[in-house]
């Protein structure tokens, strides 16, 4: 845990009490007048620099008088009484956790916590907090009678009679914290060591599955390799089971974008959880448009959805490569984009020249004119998406290493472009993926190519299950295969 960011100046309410924060295992403690937020980011009131805290993760406000605790969509959620809540009034001293297993905040009214100390009358002369070394010394310390209160001096006569019990109990205590402590870091470590064996076994299957397309092998030699892939899947499943990445301490919204991610080529384990949370940020900004409804009218229209998620399938693509479509172009077949050096992108995929005539489209007499052009293929339905299809599978099997999330940004930035950097990766699946391209050539990549990136996955998120997120169309493509059985 890092140390709690102070509190930023912000307008004193009158009508609340303020209220105090201690953190557990810690003497430090905070009083805030005003609202806070608690996060990773460096801007929240309240800084944990912890795997499970999302970068905005909760906040403390005041409503008519009355302090509320509030979850802002974290990843991990926000945790009390070992039930994630997303808004609970604060009326009594409340143990806030952020995230299952991550750090915790003890929360308390100003009056609520005196009131809860003074009932203990154990509160040192001069205020401030009580620690258990007071608590023992006040009650086990020898000291004559004429030293301690009436009360304390009761206190002490019951506890003299029960001495040896509560002195047991608390050494029972103390050495049932250090288990504790003890078991908790272990299962720490093994989570760890899962997470590494699970990301390896992941890429370990891409290496496996970008070997067999470049030998061409055999039937016989296909059905060897297909058990040995069903063996490192459920190993696979294993390990993601065991990690919790699917169970219900998981909000459905995450397990839904991981799902995704798996789809597109990459690793749950992985996924840095700052892009979890950008996926699930532009799924709100989706909201504030039509585009995306639109766009699924206009597949409803024409058995888009189905169709080009067979013509992915027939081509060993993921079929949410659907939803690149959605982004290019809105799924229109007439659509003419902006120019480039050899002419004007056109069509659903808004294909450019010189990619048509590589997968053998005919480009019409329009090819520099900002027109549709009826003789042009990029505009054929069918042949397009086949083209298109074929451009995914052969950047899917090189430069991308069997990343789709490298393949949309290729598509995005241009294969010159983004083939640069890739290349200057190490060709293995482990070693050059979307999140290893992301954190090493950040500065390089386009704003405009991240944002790509997570405009057509948070359109898939959507799109796997609508209703949870807020929309009313039903999904436009056939149900996925499993991730886990």
């Amino acid at each position: 845990m890092s140390q709690p960011a102070a509190p930023s100046t912000k307008p004193v309410l009158a009508a609340a009490a303020p209220i105090v924060v201690r953190f557990p295992g810690s003497d430090r403690s905070l009083r805030f007048i005003h609202p806070f937020k608690i996060g990773r980011a460096p801007d929240n009131d309240i800084v944990f620099d912890e795997e499970a805290v999302s970068q905005y993760h909760a906040e403390v406000v005041c409503e008519n008088g009355q302090w509320w605790l509030r979850d802002l969509q974290s990843t991990n959620g926000t945790v009390v009484g070992g039930t994630a809540v997303e808004r609970l009034p604060i009326v009594r001293t409340t143990l806030v956790r952020f995230g299952p297993g991550g750090p915790a905040i003890v929360v308390a009214p100003e009056g609520a916590a005196t009131a809860v100390r003074a009932t203990t009358s154990v509160v040192p002369e001069g205020g401030g907090e009580v620690s258990d070394s007071q608590v023992l010394r006040r009650y086990f310390a020898p000291r004559a009678a004429g030293q301690m209160s009436r009360h304390t001096a009761a206190i002490r006569r019951v506890i003299g009679r029960r001495r040896r019990k509560y002195v047991w109990a608390l050494i029972g205590l103390a050495a049932l914290g250090a288990g504790a402590s003890w078991y908790a870091y272990i299962q720490r470590r093994n989570v760890q060591r899962q997470r590494a064996a699970a990301a390896e076994l992941f890429y370990a299957m891409k290496a496996l599955e970008l070997e067999v397309d470049r030998l061409g092998l055999g039937a016989e030699q296909l059905r060897s390799y297909n058990a040995q892939r069903d063996a490192l899947q459920k190993q696979y499943t294993d390990f993601v089971e065991q990690l919790g990445i699917y169970g219900s301490d998981t909000p459905e919204r995450v397990r839904v974008v991981y799902g995704v991610i798996h789809r597109f080529g990459e690793s749950e384990v992985n996924v840095p959880r700052e892009f979890v949370d950008e996926v699930l940020r532009f799924v709100d900004r989706w909201k504030r448009k039509t585009e995306l409804d639109e766009a699924i009218l206009r597949s409803e229209e024409h058995g888009y959805g189905r169709r080009i998620a067979d013509i992915m399938l027939e081509n060993d693509m993921p079929p949410e490569f659907f939803y690149l479509a959605v982004q290019e172009s809105r799924l229109k077949v007439e659509a003419v984009g902006p120019p480039t050096r050899s002419g004007y992108a056109k069509g659903m995929w808004q294909i450019i020249p010189t990619t048509a005539r590589a997968y053998g489209l005919k480009v019409g007499p329009l090819v520099g004119q900002r027109r549709p052009d009826p003789r042009d293929e990029r505009h054929d339905f069918e042949k397009a998406t086949r083209a298109a299809a074929q451009h995914f599978r052969l950047l899917y099997r090189t430069d991308a290493q069997a990343s789709g999330l490298l393949v949309i940004a290729s598509y995005n930035w241009g294969q010159g472009n983004t083939g640069r950097l890739i290349r200057s990766l190490p060709a293995n699946p482990r070693e050059r993926n979307y999140w290893t391209f992301l954190s090493r050539f950040r500065e390089e990549i386009p704003q405009e190519t991240r944002d790509y990136v997570l405009w057509v996955v948070s359109a898939a998120v959507i799109g796997e299950n609508p209703k949870l997120f807020g929309f009313v169309f039903d999904p436009p493509l056939p149900p996925p295969e499993p991730v886990a059985e």
